[in-house]
């Protein structure tokens, strides 16, 4: 490995761990599971809720796929169960998704140059820094499918490949949700677009078993619970609002059955998709406005590229239709099918977690487009001052990025990634013995996992009180909608403040609407931008009296 390989793994590196711990500043409720499942098998051998070696963590009812979760065990198992080790299983697989991208580019198009730049692209990518830096299943793809695909190639030369192309993809499914989709429809077209060169001896019977194996067992997870969360977040659950564009084009006077014809499931969700779909290559995701929500520790308002890639953007499809970039059909149509799962998906919109699995795609047509640029204006430019004007001008939006993730991002977004819990639960854990009863407000989302988290909740009284909150008996579909459920003296419900601050000997933890603007707190927990996020209160005796 030269040394601008090791170079750019190197900035690839501090980028993705510096500040690991703090920056995102906040740390998801997401997060914390994958943490608390991988401390719970550690000590037990199964997940919080008492499942063995899982193939998908029941988590909060929404069913994570269970690679993150096994990554993420030895790592708490060196570091302990903090942060820091919950992340950084992303941090190391974003950073050797830069190599893999980098082996893909060298194999597919024989050229150094390319593959240099695309590896710089990607290891300073705002998109995949961000997406790197927290315990975000959903960026896990942007390493396993860069391999896969690489090795896959390399198959094609050697067959003996052709088994760990196959394992990278089989463990691709079991990635992110997104990833299930996109995955079998990318070695699909492999297969069909590589077919002249392939064998199909004995040799291949083995990798495409050992694909199937995996294909099967992730079809298995689906129908035994996964498949519930792809449901409840895919845009097919908006079909029965169909009724309603119907009956309004009826009562303007166009026929029914026209109103049929014009508006009906195929028609409206249809239409849905292709505004999503087209949404995840316009300029404003991509360029100025970029994600739709603060969490993945994204910033909003901040194109996912830099301006200054669009001139590489223009240079790959000015050379693609040129005739100039040449063996990129795969390529294409690995970017074309990349945003169909979150064009699938309700929600916000612009959802960068969902899409991140084109992150590779675009930093290779980047890259291509880029030589393809350079070369071109080297006919009228000297190179040396070409290179050194485009890096001056990208090093100023790099600046720019920095200084948006780790100063304005605990400013902005900390309260959408759930910040405060650590001082929050740790305040907890110095008082919790002088009180009987410490009831945690529902407005702090899955207030239990991050008790779970922060104070080492033993995971065998953990199992055993979860499996007593009537959870599946009471068909809820999110943990939260249990009104009411217990942690040893922890009561997770909504606080009523007439009813609970004549309790004595009871800690109430909530947002401070929750209490009365005279209520004096004895301890507030307040947002990186000094607002407040939570307050601890325990109502005195006099209080007590007063509201007798």
């Amino acid at each position: 490995m030269n040394k601008i390989v090791l170079f750019v793994l190197g900035l690839a590196f501090f980028l993705r761990i510096y500040g690991l711990s703090n920056h995102p500043a906040g740390f998801t409720p997401d997060e914390a599971s994958f943490g608390y499942d991988a401390y719970s098998i550690l000590r037990t051998g199964r997940d919080q809720w008492g499942n063995f070696f899982p193939l998908s963590f029941k988590s909060f009812g929404d069913y994570k796929m269970p690679i993150y979760g096994y990554l993420t065990i030895p790592s708490v198992a060196i570091f302990g169960l903090n942060e820091f080790a919950v992340r950084l299983p992303n941090a190391i697989l974003g950073i050797l998704a830069v190599l893999g991208t980098y082996l893909l580019v060298d194999e597919v198009f024989k050229d150094k140059r390319t593959a240099y730049l695309t590896a710089f692209l990607l290891a300073v990518s705002s998109w995949h820094i961000s997406m790197s830096r927290g315990a975000f299943e959903a960026n896990l793809t942007t390493f396993f499918m860069p391999f896969g695909i690489f090795l896959f190639y390399k198959g094609v030369k050697n067959s003996k490949y052709f088994i760990w192309s196959a394992t990278f993809f089989g463990l691709n499914l079991f990635t992110y949700h997104s990833a299930r989709l996109v995955t079998p429809l990318i070695v699909g077209y492999l297969i069909v677009d590589n077919r002249a060169n392939l064998k199909l001896s004995k040799k291949m019977r083995f990798p495409i078993g050992i694909f199937g194996l995996f294909c099967i067992g992730a079809l298995y997870t689906y129908l035994t619970g996964s498949g519930s969360r792809a449901v409840s977040a895919g845009i097919f659950s908006l079909a029965s609002n169909v009724g309603g564009q119907r009956y309004g084009a009826v009562m303007v006077g166009l026929p029914d059955f026209l109103a049929r014809v014009f508006n009906n499931k195929l028609t409206y969700l249809f239409s849905i998709f292709l505004g999503n779909y087209v949404s995840y290559f316009s300029p404003q995701f991509l360029f100025t406005q970029g994600a739709g929500e603060g969490t993945y520790g994204m910033l909003p308002g901040r194109g996912l590229l830099y301006l200054i890639e669009l001139p590489l953007l223009v240079g790959f499809v000015w050379g693609w239709a040129s005739g100039k970039i040449k063996k990129v059909n795969w390529l294409v149509v690995w970017l074309l099918i990349a945003p169909v799962p979150a064009a699938l998906s309700i929600g916000p919109g612009y959802a960068a977690n969902r899409a991140v699995i084109m992150m590779p795609a675009i930093s290779i047509i980047l890259g291509l487009g880029g030589v393809h640029v350079f070369k071109e204006l080297a006919r009228y430019i000297d190179q040396k001052i070409l290179v050194f004007i485009y890096l001056s001008m990208f090093l100023l939006g790099f600046v720019f990025f920095i200084e948006d993730y780790f100063i304005q991002q605990p400013s902005r977004e900390a309260k959408t990634m759930i910040y405060g819990q650590r001082e929050l639960f740790g305040y907890l854990a110095q008082i919790e013995g002088d009180y009987h009863q410490i009831i945690i407000s529902k407005k702090i989302s899955e207030g239990h996992v991050y008790l779970s988290f922060y104070n080492g909740f033993d995971p065998a009284e953990y199992q055993s009180e979860i499996n007593s909150w009537g959870f599946d008996e009471g068909k809820y579909s999110w943990v939260d909608q249990i009104p009411k459920y217990t942690l040893g003296k922890f009561v997770f419900q909504n606080i009523d403040w007439s009813f609970h601050s004549r309790v004595p000997q009871v800690l109430l933890v909530g947002e401070p609407g929750e209490f009365p603007e005279s209520t004096e707190a004895i301890k507030k927990i307040l947002y990186p931008n000094k607002t407040e996020a939570y307050w601890i209160v325990a109502p005195t005796q006099e209080l007590y009296a007063n509201n007798k």
